[in-house]
Formats: C-alpha cells, sequence, structure tokens
C-alpha cells in the first residue's frame, strides 16, 4: 500500500493555513474522513488539529498503529475522548479566539462539545475553503484519475459482451459490479451532502429512468428492490428498443470518474436519437466555454439557452438544478456546474459533465468526466459517447 507523499500532504496543509491565516483562525479541527484523509493521509478514525502555524497534530482514536504506518505527519497521538484534545489545545495555549470547522459535515454533539469547551472562541465554517482547494487536483491525482479512467474504459468494453436481451436490470447491475472488482474498483463511491448514498453503478431502461428519487440528480431514480433503498435497478426485463441508461461513479484509488453510457437492444425512437445529438452538442459548448475561460453562471446559461432554442427545456435534466459537478474523493465535489457558483474552470480542476433529457420512455444523454489542462477539457473516459445498440 503506498502512502501519500509527504510533500503533497505538506503542500496541502500549507494552503489551508494560508486560508485560515486569510480568515483570522487559529486553528481548525479536522473531523471528517475525506478532508482528513486528503491533509493527513489516513482514514483512522480521529480529529486533525491543524495550527495555522506548525506542522499540526493527528489525534487517532482507532487505529493508532495503522495511522503511523500510514501517514507521514510528524505527531501522531492517540486518544479516547474529545476532552483530551481540547486539554492540548489549553497546554499549548494555542490562540482560540477564532476556530475553524467544518460546519457543513459535522455532528451537532460535536460542535456543541466545542462550543462549551470553548466558550470565549468564535466557531467558524472553513468547509468551503477546504472543498474549493480540494477542487483543484495536484498532478498526482490527476494521475490516479487518468488510471481509472483507463480501467473504467476496459470495464464498460468487458460488459458489452455479457449484455443479453431480455436480462433484468439487477442482473446488469451485478454483472457490473463482478466487473468492476476486477478493474480492482473500490464500490462504495463517497458522497459529502447529509443522508446522499450512492451505488457504484446505476442501471435504469425505459420508464424506470424516469422515476425519481431523494437524489438530486437526472439519473439518480429509479424503481430499486426495497423500500429501504428506493432507487437504482430493480427487477425490471430488458425490453427492445427503448434506453438503458448505465451511470457510473468508478471509484479507483479513492478517485472517482463518473461515466454514463446509453445503450439498447435495437433503434430508439427518432426523438430520443436526435435528444442524445443535443447531448453531445451541450458537451461541444461545455468544452469550448473551458476553453475561453468563461466564467460557470454564463457556461450555464449558453447551454441552457442552448436547448431552450433547440424546444427542449421541458425534458433537460429531470428534476436537478445543475448540469455539471467536481468529483474527486468524493463524488459530489466543488465546483458546480448552476447558475450560482460564481468561478471559471481553472487548471487541474475534475468535473463530471451530465446534460440528459430525461422522457416518460426513457433517458438519453451521456456524461463524461474531464479535466482541465492548459485551457482544455480532456476526458478522462474514451468509450463510444454514441448509443450503442446491440
Amino acid at each position: 500500500m503506498k502512502k501519500l507523499p509527504a510533500r503533497e500532504i505538506t503542500r496541502r496543509r500549507s494552503a489551508l493555513q494560508k486560508k485560515q491565516e486569510d480568515l483570522g483562525i487559529g486553528f481548525s479541527l479536522i473531523y471528517q474522513n475525506v478532508d482528513r484523509y486528503y491533509l493527513s493521509g489516513t482514514f483512522q478514525e480521529g480529529v486533525l488539529l491543524l495550527p495555522t502555524a506548525g506542522a499540526g497534530v493527528l489525534f487517532v482514536k482507532r487505529t493508532l498503529d495503522r495511522a503511523k504506518e500510514e501517514s507521514f505527519m510528524e505527531e501522531i497521538r492517540g486518544f479516547r475522548k474529545n476532552r483530551e484534545v481540547f486539554d492540548y489545545i489549553r497546554d499549548m495555549r494555542l490562540a482560540t479566539d477564532r476556530i475553524g470547522l467544518e460546519m457543513d459535515v459535522i455532528p451537532a454533539s460535536i460542535y456543541l462539545s466545542i462550543a462549551s469547551h470553548f466558550p470565549e472562541a468564535q466557531l467558524v465554517d472553513i468547509s468551503v475553503e477546504i472543498r474549493r482547494l480540494r477542487a483543484i487536483k495536484s498532478g498526482l491525482e490527476i494521475g490516479i484519475l487518468e488510471e481509472g479512467g483507463k480501467r473504467l474504459d476496459g470495464a464498460l468494453q468487458a460488459f458489452l459482451n455479457r449484455l443479453r436481451p431480455a436480462m433484468s436490470e439487477y442482473e446488469i447491475f451485478m454483472e457490473l459490479v463482478g466487473i468492476f472488482q476486477k478493474h480492482e474498483a473500490f464500490l462504495l463511491p463517497r458522497t459529502r451532502m447529509f443522508n446522499m448514498e450512492v451505488l457504484p453503478c446505476t442501471v435504469l431502461s425505459g420508464e424506470n429512468a424516469s422515476k425519481h428519487s431523494a437524489m438530486d440528480s437526472p439519473s439518480g431514480g429509479g424503481e430499486g428492490i426495497t423500500p429501504s433503498f428506493p432507487a437504482g435497478p430493480s427487477h425490471k426485463k430488458i425490453r427492445p428498443n427503448e434506453p438503458i441508461l448505465i451511470d457510473v461513479a468508478f471509484s479507483y484509488g479513492g478517485y472517482i470518474v463518473d461515466c454514463t453510457r446509453i445503450f439498447s437492444f435495437g433503434r430508439l425512437d427518432g426523438t430520443l436519437e436526435m435528444a442524445h445529438g443535443v447531448s453531445a452538442e451541450c458537451h461541444s459548448i461545455f468544452t469550448e466555454c473551458v476553453r475561453s475561460g468563461m466564467p460557470i453562471p454564463d457556461s450555464f446559461k449558453k447551454i441552457h439557452d442552448f436547448v431552450r432554442k433547440k424546444g427542449m427545456s421541458d425534458v433537460f435534466m429531470g428534476n436537478a438544478n445543475f448540469i455539471g459537478h467536481g468529483v474527486g474523493l468524493e463524488l459530489d465535489e466543488y465546483p458546480i456546474i448552476f447558475d450560482r457558483y460564481e468561478d471559471t474552470l481553472r487548471e487541474g480542476m475534475v468535473i463530471a459533465f451530465e446534460p440528459k433529457f430525461v422522457f416518460d420512455r426513457g433517458t438519453v444523454g451521456y456524461e463524461n468526466t474531464y479535466y482541465v489542462k492548459a485551457g482544455e477539457a480532456v476526458s478522462l473516459s474514451c468509450f463510444p459517447e454514441s448509443i450503442i445498440s446491440l
């Protein structure tokens, strides 16, 4: 098992410390698993104390030995209760005027505990700064994502040989899961949003793709097989001449490549084929927006204007209010491609762009994960984007 290089971790921590300095924060307490891994190199349970000046301390509840094996942090300590971390802060006389916390994700019990132990402190949300730092991927991260894209292409190519008429959505799902495992995919895509749960792949055919769920996604619906998880593939059999949507969150080395492709047994009707072509044109507009350095809200508007001129706004993106999102260690990262995200698509950003058209009889349109390199949007997957008729 390879450790994250010490220089990578140091660079990340230094970048966050600069943000803390700008906000007048004395130190941050990082509890969330992915953020703590990003800044320390280990997922072991605990909390990272990151002062604005200094290397920081990783407190580990379990398992201390593994944390020391996995992380290059200079100081790693065991602890059992948060009070021990708070006592350390007092013993080291760290400034407690302003304390940074990931307020979008930490439990209320932790927040209230910190507030009660440091009543003089102003608790400051540091989550946006962390997420914006993570939105810019390093060369190391891009390399992992590129390898993930190659493995995804190989998995989808192998999958073509397994598709048979009259299979059920769930049977296709099981085939995909088995193939992903052979390509060393991690089958638990991580997400940040509260209560958001995601399968490693979604298989939706015909009208099932238009059955929405609680997930904010144009292809996050489906019948499912149980009310305890009412989304995703069902036992519905695939019929001829209907779209089969396969949406994949392929996680390799912890990093996710998000990809959607459309398959069918036989030809789809002309409206569905035309809509898939409009999706391809949206991808072209998006890549041109990246090339021109257009702000994200303007890019969002340009694509929506194009779809409206095509007369397809009423079926565009289902209930979702975005057309793309960042991916990396989590599926729902920054940036978000919608009209209120004030930024441009910059070097190192990785975006899953997914213009889809949701009809009563099925969904079409494809999704690619792009990374921004030298002003160009480079796709991480090379698998064919057209409707694949079998």
